[in-house]
């Protein structure tokens, strides 16, 4: 007897590594300090004990280069999910810095198309994994009896980061990163992109 699994509507996560992350990075990092130096407040969202920019990266004109890579990513993704071609995107981003024991909450970002994250520095594993929570835990009815977890089981799924990596999904995933546990700052820019007519 065969059986055989079919996936419904399934959560994706896409994922890109940049060619020149290495080059690219440095660059970034010293835009991120200096930006951090500029406005030491920053503000808060989700973040806990750490540090975020406002959601303005996208105005800064020496953050064009990443804004860019990032709509490029989202325009392609679209056209992979048969998004209308006559839509243009509009991207929201922001910088994160999260010290040793720094997280961010578990959430959703509303009213936006894709969300993600590119991670510039961190130290892994140490530095935390970024966590997607299955947005069908509240309907359901009661846990399975498992000795290990599936990708049908699971009710959380980690990501570990890595430098120069990229990472997409739907906004209204619910997602966190866990505590920095490493002895360095965890650094990426998060952001929101819009398709609209």
């Amino acid at each position: 007897m065969e059986i055989i699994p079919q996936a419904l509507f399934p959560s994706i996560v896409w994922t890109t590594l940049f060619d020149d992350r290495v080059a690219f990075n440095t660059k970034l990092l010293d835009l991120a300090q200096r930006l951090r130096d500029s406005e030491p407040r920053g503000v808060i969202n989700s973040n806990v004990k750490g540090w975020q920019s406002p959601n303005n990266l996208q105005n800064l004109p020496e953050f064009e280069d990443i804004n860019r890579r990032i709509l490029q990513v989202c325009q392609r993704i679209a056209e992979s999910q048969h998004f209308k071609a006559n839509h243009h995107f509009r991207l929201q981003a922001w910088l994160n810095i999260s010290p040793p024991g720094a997280s961010n909450q578990i959430h959703h970002h509303a009213n936006c198309h894709f969300s993600g994250v590119y991670y510039i520095s961190l130290k892994a594993p140490e530095c935390g994994s970024l966590f997607f929570r299955d947005p069908r835990v509240a309907s359901r009815m009661m846990t399975y009896p498992i000795e290990k977890p599936t990708d049908f089981t699971s009710s959380e799924i980690q990501m570990r980061p890595e430098e120069g990596r990229l990472y997409v999904f739907p906004g209204w995933l619910e997602h966190g990163v866990e505590e920095n546990k490493s002895d360095q700052d965890r650094i990426g820019i998060s952001f929101n992109v819009l398709a609209t007519p």
